[in-house]
């Protein structure tokens, strides 16, 4: 019997041996699932955050535009008229690159201005024209959406050359630092 006893002895090492590895693995994959979930849970929170800035930089848009008077460009069915080209008059005639409304300060431009810089502000990293283009709630697919990206682009050219924005790379924007006093043009 003594024989059998080390058998079983033999068997309850290998056992034991292949438990031991086992319960070293598991503890080894709860400490790397535990170092994701951390990951997990600081990319949710930046995201959450993310999400609170642009939900009250939108709330604080919507309630702008809804307090403001009703611009020309603002009424139900003009939606991304100044992104769909330029306006023709009773003619058919086009506005020329001359055109005194080509580039003009109005206000649905003074709003596409401030929306994309909220943006700007809140995102907390740097953005590329499409990026903004969505978060300010306009199309970027399709026809429309090619012209609103371009005018976005136009938008953050324009916050460049007046040092508002800085573009760290081509197409990509940022909000200028309080700093950095950079001017295009400026002496």
């Amino acid at each position: 019997m003594v024989s059998g006893e080390a058998v079983a002895v033999e068997g309850l090492r290998t056992a034991v041996d292949f438990y031991a590895d086992k319960a070293a693995r598991l503890r080894q994959q709860r400490v790397d699932l535990e170092k994701e979930l951390a990951q997990v849970d600081a990319d949710l929170a930046s995201a959450s955050a993310s999400h609170d800035h642009l939900a009250a930089a939108l709330e604080e848009i919507t309630a702008g535009a809804e307090a403001g008077p009703e611009a020309p460009g603002d009424r139900p069915g003009d939606e991304d008229a100044e992104a769909q080209g330029p306006a023709s008059d009773e003619n058919g005639a086009t506005g020329s690159a001359d055109s005194p409304q080509q580039g003009a300060t109005t206000p649905r431009n003074l709003q596409l201005g401030q929306q994309v810089l909220q943006v700007l502000a809140t995102a907390g990293r740097p953005l590329r024209v499409k990026e903004i283009t969505e978060a300010i709630g306009r199309p970027v697919s399709g026809k429309q959406g090619a012209a609103a990206i371009e005018t976005t682009r136009k938008t953050c050219k324009r916050h460049v050359s007046q040092g508002r924005a800085v573009e760290p790379e081509p197409g990509v924007f940022a909000i200028a630092s309080a700093g950095s006093g950079h001017v295009k043009g400026a002496a």
